[in-house]
Parts: structure tokens; C-alpha cells; sequence
């Protein structure tokens, strides 16, 4: 299980507040993978995670994108590369599960990769963005 600290924080506090859900909803998935039979709701969880995570990737990648670009945060070009990388890997997710369905290996998959993300992402390029705010104002 992932715990939100102060080591993911990037001064800015709707993109942390979205980090945040992402944290928790990645810790549901990983309560509901422990289960060898889920029940019906719980895999009507996994699809709203699946939509939840477009919605977030299309909406959370833009405006971390805005912000670092105002803030001239020199890892925003790493920044943007790496947003393509997960949407390309998520968009193949899509693909699978259209193609196959919602398959337990594939949310096991979805899981490892988004926890991955966090921990390799968020702490690593996303908090390098905290230093170059200065008193600047945060696009919404």
C-alpha cells in the first residue's frame, strides 16, 4: 500500500489533491486484487478506475503540463515525455481490454505500472516542481 507524505508534495494543491485520489484508488485496487473472487461491485470498481484514470490522465497530465511550463520547471520536456509514455501504455491497456476483456492479468498489470508511477514518477519529476513556484501564480 502507497501513503500520501509530504516527500509527494509539488506546492501546488490541486495537483496534489489529485495525486492524492490517484494514491487512493490505486490502494482500493490493490484491497480488491487480494481477492481471488470479486464480487460484482467490486469489479464495477475496476472499470470506474479504468475511467477514472483516462479522465485523470487527460485532465491532471494538461494542467501539470500548464504549470511547469509557467514555472519554467526544468524537467517539464522529462515531464511531457513521460505523460506520452503512461498514455501510451494506457491506451494499449484499452486496447487489450477491448480486445480480450477485463482481464485479471491485465488489471494485475494496470496496477504494478500506476504504483510504479507514483513512486517513480511523482517523487522523482512531479516534486521538482515545488522549488520553481516562488510566489508565482498556479494556472488553473
Amino acid at each position: 500500500m502507497l501513503q500520501w507524505t509530504e516527500q509527494f508534495a509539488t506546492g501546488i494543491g490541486h495537483i496534489d489533491h489529485q495525486h492524492q485520489a490517484l494514491i487512493d484508488n490505486i490502494n482500493q485496487l490493490e484491497l480488491l486484487l487480494a481477492n481471488v473472487s470479486p464480487s460484482q461491485a467490486e469489479y464495477h470498481f475496476m472499470l470506474q478506475l479504468v475511467d477514472f484514470l483516462e479522465f485523470y490522465a487527460k485532465s491532471h497530465f494538461k494542467v501539470e503540463d500548464q504549470c511547469m511550463e509557467s514555472f519554467q520547471c526544468p524537467v517539464h520536456g522529462k515531464n511531457k515525455l513521460a505523460h506520452a509514455q503512461f498514455l501510451t501504455f494506457f491506451n494499449e491497456f484499452k486496447n487489450q481490454c477491448q480486445t480480450n476483456g477485463l482481464r485479471r492479468e491485465f488489471i494485475e498489470k494496470l496496477h504494478v505500472m500506476v504504483s510504479t508511477w507514483i513512486m517513480e514518477h511523482i517523487l522523482r519529476v512531479d516534486t521538482q516542481l515545488k522549488p520553481c513556484i516562488k510566489g508565482g501564480v498556479v494556472p488553473t
